[in-house]
């Protein structure tokens, strides 16, 4: 078998969603030390990698997640207690096999010194006794122990069916290594099923014939076994039942087996569609098979796993579709002026593939949406690992993690949480003592929150520190030359200082921060994403960090507005209303330039015109119209000669063919072929 055929994609990609899962695991059992059930699913996920890495032949691999998991045994047995060296030993064995899956994946020659240093780490845990590793008395010893063994269960029989693709040999896979890791889990007793083999002259030596059933008599969950099949799924049919007493004039493993299936298939088991059912024919004394067509299917088939590249691909052609979508919208009113009647049946096919679009635009943001929690667990292991180094007491805690977000915001997003996120503990975070002579809590508590408002999702960090020292800010921004003297600015104005390229307030440099570069990269990374990121800081209580971001960027709903011969787009979701003000509203202000009264509240005025230095057909805002857009709490008019129409726009970036330019967040195409700007409403506002 070659090594190129054996599945190392589906290997390295489902063994990097195990490692983040057991990394979450680590942290959970960090807090919550009595409990069981993570370490029984710390045991589960790293047996799950072993075997994995053993149908992959990465023996060195396998080996490794064997030693792993003798020690998670030893947890489940209560022989290991977990103490913060078993955490910290724990989480760089993590660390080590994601190198190595990163080494296999760019068929560079692993890094076995990582490994071979953590194996080192793992010898005196499994050898010192729980009672001195810990420093734990021998009655809690006991008393774990007689919890576990408490807690065993009675073995159970389950029945398994394995009936492969014709095409697995070819395909690299060896069904004889699944075979093997699940008779480990217990008592096995395999039936091969031989029915299908050919004549001698039809035989195929590249093509398997064969198919198992197995009754396997396990104290393992089936959720355990399930894990064992994972590698196995795609394009097999795989299943774990139940295995009942089979009736008493059963006279062979065999028909016990053949009576499961038949039984299992009547009583609505959720045996994967397509799994066979035997029968026997009375008159010839031989077993027949058909497929069983269920309705129930198995979860292994109510999903599949599909590369992002591919949705990306999807998405663009939906795209495209919207813009088709204009174009018709351009001919329905082109028909009107011809002929009226062929216009009223174009426009009805109109409306009704409109609806379909939407559809279809709706299901796509609904499978590219991911919970931003994915992105937050992620920082759990940074604050613990900055918490044990700087020996500061520090509890992250999030909310809202259930909240969706598009899959390319979320990746996008990691890069700047983890910067506020240092920026916390480094900056904002007092250390315990300091904490306790104001009259705080010792541990030092750092929020992650999300939550949905409007077409929006807002991201919160917020921590219970110092807080921002305006006084400071002011100066440093004077000895930089950000400010005057004379200037009175606002506590929004100045704390937006802490924005600009190379400020920083800190005297001391450390690994995390302090070099006055991070702050402004966070705010140009949200502001690519189409967000905007606030401060709101209370000296000596805290400071919380908000980021604005939109749900997708793929496609928007956007109002279509003219100045002049050129038409920008407007994100629907920054629109308040739109206005004519009269000669009255309009004031002007002194260092602030225009603003206008709208219902009572002065709002500035933006002339979009003069922003982008291009022609305009109104020069008093009496004249033209005003759009009132909101980003964050912040309000502004914006000056427009006319609103042209609203529909959903399919965002095109500009980075890769254009130079970025101040103001704009990309482009869009119209029905009628036409380039329109989209505006960076952030950007525009400031």
């Amino acid at each position: 078998m070659e090594n190129d055929a054996l599945p190392f994609e589906e290997f390295i990609e489902e063994t990097t969603e195990l490692l983040d899962d057991l990394e979450e695991l680590i942290l959970k059992w960090e807090t919550s030390c009595d409990d069981p059930e993570t370490v029984d699913a710390l045991f589960r996920g790293m047996h799950t990698i072993k075997g994995g890495a053993g149908i992959v032949k990465e023996s060195r691999l396998a080996d490794y997640a064997h030693e792993l998991e003798n020690l998670l045994d030893q947890a489940r047995a209560g022989k290991v207690l977990y103490s913060e060296k078993l955490g910290s030993v724990l989480l760089q064995s993590v660390d080590c096999i994601r190198r190595y899956l990163s080494s296999v994946g760019n068929s560079a020659q692993p890094d076995l010194i990582c490994i071979e240093e953590n194996l080192r780490e793992i010898q005196p845990l499994l050898q010192t006794p729980p009672s001195l590793s810990n420093n734990i008395d021998a009655a809690r010893v006991t008393e774990q122990t007689t919890s576990v063994a408490e807690t065993q269960v009675t073995p159970t029989p389950y029945l398994i069916t394995l009936k492969f693709d014709p095409e697995t040999f070819r395909k690299g896979r060896d069904p004889l290594l699944i075979l093997q890791q699940i008779s480990e889990l217990g008592e096995c007793v395999p039936v091969v099923h031989q029915d299908y083999l050919p004549d001698y002259a039809e035989f195929d030596p590249q093509t398997l014939y064969l198919w198992w059933t197995l009754k396997l008599v396990t104290t393992a969950q089936p959720t355990e076994i399930n894990e064992l099949l994972q590698f196995f799924r795609s394009g097999n049919q795989l299943s774990v039942v139940p295995f009942e007493e089979t009736p008493d004039e059963t006279e062979s493993v065999a028909r016990a087996h053949e009576e499961q299936l038949n039984r299992a298939i009547t009583d609505g088991f959720e045996l994967t569609p397509g799994s066979v059912k035997l029968d026997y024919d009375d008159e010839r004394g031989s077993k027949k098979y058909e497929n069983a067509e269920s309705s129930e299917a198995s979860s292994a088939t109510k999903s599949i796993r599909v590369s992002l590249d591919r949705l990306e691909k999807i998405q663009n052609l939906i795209g495209e579709t919207v813009i088709n979508q204009s174009r018709l919208s351009q001919l329905c009113m082109h028909a009107e002026q011809l002929d009226p009647e062929f216009a009223a049946s174009l426009s009805a096919f109109y409306e009704e593939n409109a609806r379909a679009v939407q559809y279809m635009q709706d299901e796509m943001q609904a499978v590219r949406m991911v919970q931003v929690g994915t992105v937050f667990s992620r920082l759990r292991r940074l604050v613990r690992d900055y918490s044990v180094k700087s020996r500061k007491e520090i509890r992250l805690v999030i909310e809202g993690g259930d909240t969706e977000l598009d899959k390319t915001l979320t990746d996008r997003l990691h890069g700047p949480l983890l910067h506020l996120i240092r920026n916390a503990m480094d900056h904002g975070l007092e250390n315990s003592e300091d904490r306790r002579n104001v009259g705080k809590d010792p541990k030092g508590i750092i929020t992650l929150r999300a939550s949905h408002k409007g077409g929006h999702v807002i991201v919160e960090v917020e921590d219970d520190g110092r807080g921002f020292d305006l006084r400071k800010i002011q100066e440093k921004a004077l000895d930089l030359g950000l400010v005057d003297a004379q200037d009175d600015l606002s506590t929004q104005q100045l704390l937006q200082l802490v924005f600009h390229p190379g400020f920083t307030t800190t005297d001391a440099v450390t690994e995390v921060s302090g070099r006055g570069v991070g702050m402004d990269t966070v705010k140009r990374d949200i502001e690519a994403l189409l967000g905007t990121i606030d401060i709101v800081s209370t000296q000596g209580k805290g400071t919380k960090l908000r980021l604005n971001l939109p749900l997708t960027l793929a496609i928007i709903d956007g109002m279509i507005v003219r100045v002049g011969l050129l038409n920008f787009v407007v994100p629907l979701v920054s629109v308040i209303e739109a206005v004519r003000p009269t000669v009255s509203d309009l004031r002007k202000v002194k260092n602030e330039g225009e603003v206008v009264e709208i219902r009572g509240e002065f709002l500035p005025l933006v002339r979009l015109h003069e922003k982008f230095m291009v022609d305009c057909d109104y020069k008093s805002p009496a004249d033209a119209v005003v759009l009132v857009i909101q980003q964050g709490e912040r309000k502004q008019g914006l000056m427009i000669d006319e609103i042209v129409d609203q529909r959903p726009v399919v965002i095109k970036n500009l980075d890769e063919n254009f130079v970025q330019v101040p103001g704009m967040s990309g482009a869009t195409i119209m029905g009628d072929g036409r380039v329109s700007l989209i505006l960076d409403v952030a950007n525009v506002m400031n």
